[in-house]
């Protein structure tokens, strides 16, 4: 198992921030991470996200919708060729800090039989990618 976990600390309501993360059509004008994302926010519901992380190829990812819970978690499950093999659990959660303040965890697990062969890049490619993407969440949240 190898876990990533980035956090951002933002000045918006957890609401402002579930808007921005949950518009998946926006996603290519903000997002340098997961530059596309489609799909419905119902859990079981299948999403693709086209990942583009900073020093390795880009690639299309089918996840299932495991938690869409307004203002508070985004959660799925991607998992690789055969289930077992590289699975990726990924949370975004989404902390009421106080008034006009949010704090929002992203949280990778990968499980699998292929994990030690790829744990280099997961660390570097993955962290670099994810932290990319909260800077990105942070700018487009306060811009608004």
């Amino acid at each position: 198992m190898k876990e990533i976990r980035t956090t951002a600390d933002i000045h918006a309501t957890p609401e402002r921030v579930w808007a921005v993360l949950t518009n998946f059509a926006a996603y290519q004008d903000w997002n340098p991470f997961i530059t596309r994302a489609s799909g419905a926010l119902q859990p079981g519901e299948r999403l693709e996200l086209r990942l583009e992380p900073p020093g390795a190829m880009a690639r299309t990812v089918r996840a299932v919708l495991l938690e869409a819970e307004p203002g508070r978690e985004l959660r799925w499950l991607a998992e690789g060729w055969l289930s077992g093999l590289l699975d990726e659990h990924h949370c975004i959660s989404i902390v009421d800090k106080g008034p006009n303040r949010t704090h929002v965890i992203q949280r990778s697990t990968f499980t699998g039989l292929l994990v030690p062969f790829h744990r280099a890049s997961i660390e570097t490619n993955l962290r670099e990618g994810l932290e990319t993407m909260n800077r990105a969440l942070k700018q487009r949240v306060q811009a608004s």
